[in-house]
C-alpha cells in the first residue's frame, strides 16, 4: 500500500529535483551513477529526482561536486538579480 503525503511536497524540493534529474541527463548519467558518485542508494537519487525526499545540505554540496557546478547554480539561485 502507498503511503500517502500528510503535507504537500514544497515546491522548492520539486524544482530541485528537476534540476538534478536535468544536470543528470545532460551528463548521460544513470540514477545509478549519480549514486554512486554520492555514496547512496539510486532509490534515493530517484527519490530526490522526484521530489520524495527533501535533501540535507551536506548532500546539496555532494550533487554540487558531483555535476562540477557552484550550489547556487544548482539550487537556481540568481544573486543581484532583481526579481
Amino acid at each position: 500500500m502507498a503511503r500517502t503525503r500528510k503535507t504537500p511536497i514544497p515546491e522548492v524540493v520539486l524544482e530541485f529535483g528537476k534540476r538534478i534529474n536535468k544536470l543528470r541527463l545532460d551528463r548521460k548519467m544513470s540514477q545509478m551513477d549519480v549514486g554512486a558518485a554520492l555514496g547512496i542508494d539510486r532509490e534515493n537519487v530517484r527519490k530526490y529526482e522526484k521530489g520524495l525526499q527533501e535533501p540535507k545540505l551536506s548532500t546539496i554540496i555532494k550533487f554540487a561536486e558531483v555535476f562540477e557546478i557552484s550550489i547556487d547554480e544548482l539550487l537556481g539561485i540568481n544573486i543581484g538579480e532583481s526579481k
